[in-house]
């Protein structure tokens, strides 16, 4: 008789199998994607991309909106390890955060659109958090007197990764032009005004 497996044996290797059909259908989200946008993606496209039914991939993300928070979260998870190896330079680490913001906050904004699963919400927000301080430790001292509060700092801080996100908005949407604006010329102006090399 065969002994059976230990019940933490076979849970892990459960999770490690859910893992795998979840990332498995996030790969097939993102190559629908890069194929025909956001718009294009239905779960059902995904799930036949993925060799599964629409319910299996139903368990998993609960929503197409769901499905793409996850996708930003993946990126998101990059752009935090990219910082983390960056050197301590704004205008790198804005380059860097803007190069991701421009790919995914068209996916966020449609993600906003319907209901996504608070651990995804809370997945996204740390991972903000993250970038947020590696963008505030690039800035260094240069701009911080002595005697200014952190909470002036963590303000300042938000200000550049909003400004991040717009510039990404405004350039996905190709209404620079409109704005007779060239998007070097606010990003240069936005890093000035954060202690970027530009300033």
């Amino acid at each position: 008789m065969t002994p059976s497996p230990a019940p933490q044996q076979t849970t892990g290797r459960r999770a490690a199998q859910q893992e795998e059909r979840a990332a498995r259908i996030r790969l097939a989200a993102r190559a629908l994607l890069a194929e025909d946008g956001p718009r294009g993606l239905t779960i059902r496209a995904v799930a036949e991309r993925a060799g599964y039914v629409a319910g299996s991939v139903y368990s998993y993300f609960p929503s197409k909106e769901a499905l793409l928070a996850a996708l930003v979260v993946d990126e998101m998870d990059g752009l935090v390890q990219a910082l983390r190896t960056a050197p301590a330079d704004l205008d790198i680490r804005a380059d860097l955060a803007l190069d991701t913001l421009r790919d995914q906050v068209p996916l966020l904004m449609a993600a906003r659109r319907g209901d996504v699963p608070e651990a995804t919400e809370r997945a996204l927000t740390g991972r903000i958090i993250a970038v947020l301080r590696a963008l505030d430790a690039a800035r260094g001292d240069r701009d911080d007197p002595a005697g200014t509060p952190p909470s002036d700092r963590a303000y300042d801080t938000v200000a550049l990764w909003s400004g991040l996100v717009g510039i990404a908005l405004l350039s996905g949407c190709g209404r620079f032009a409109s704005l007779d604006l060239e998007e070097n010329r606010v990003l240069a102006s936005l890093l000035g005004r954060f202690g970027g090399a530009s300033s």
